[in-house]
C-alpha cells in the first residue's frame, strides 16, 4: 500500500504542464490575450517611477578629439633689420612669392611669434620651441673648397 502513493506522486508530478500552456491561466488573465501594442501607456509612463516617466536614454560619450599638431616654423627670409626711433624692425618676406613686410617684436607669423631681433637674425618662438632665421646664411666650407682655395 506503501507504494500507491508514491506512485501516484510521481504520475502528477509526470503529468505537470508549464503555466504558459495551461488554457485555464489564459482565460484567468483577460490581459494575456491583448496585443503588446495596447500597453504602450505603460511604457510611456512607468507605474512604479515616481515621476512617472521613462528613464532617460543613454548618451553616447564622446571622446574629446587631440589637439591639432603645433604649427610648422615658418619659412621667412630676413631681408634687413632697421633700428630708428619707432624701435627695431625686421624685413622679412615670409613666402617666396610674398611681399617684403615689416615685422616687430610679438607680431605672429604663421602661428610663431617674434621674439626677438637682433641686428643679423630673427627669432621666432612658439611655446617652448623656437626658430633662428640669420640674414645672411654662412656657406659650409667643404674641404674639398677649403683645398682648392689654399691652392690659388
Amino acid at each position: 500500500m506503501r507504494r500507491s502513493p508514491l506512485v501516484a506522486l510521481a504520475l502528477l508530478a509526470a503529468s505537470h504542464v508549464p503555466a504558459q500552456e495551461t488554457p485555464a491561466r489564459v482565460d484567468a488573465n483577460p490581459l494575456a490575450r491583448q496585443p503588446l501594442e495596447r500597453f504602450a501607456a505603460t511604457r510611456d509612463r512607468p507605474l512604479f517611477s515616481p515621476s512617472r516617466r521613462p528613464p532617460p536614454t543613454p548618451t553616447a560619450h564622446r571622446e574629446a578629439e587631440p589637439p591639432p599638431p603645433p604649427p610648422e616654423p615658418p619659412t621667412v627670409v630676413l631681408l634687413g633689420v632697421l633700428t630708428d626711433a619707432r624701435g627695431t624692425r625686421a624685413f622679412i618676406r615670409p613666402n617666396p612669392m610674398d611681399k617684403v613686410r615689416a615685422a616687430r617684436v610679438g607680431d605672429d607669423i604663421n602661428g610663431w611669434k617674434i621674439t626677438r631681433i637682433e641686428p643679423t637674425r630673427i627669432i621666432f618662438g612658439q611655446d617652448e620651441r623656437s626658430k633662428t632665421f640669420a640674414m645672411f646664411e654662412t656657406r659650409r666650407v667643404t674641404t674639398k673648397t677649403a683645398r682648392k682655395n689654399a691652392q690659388r
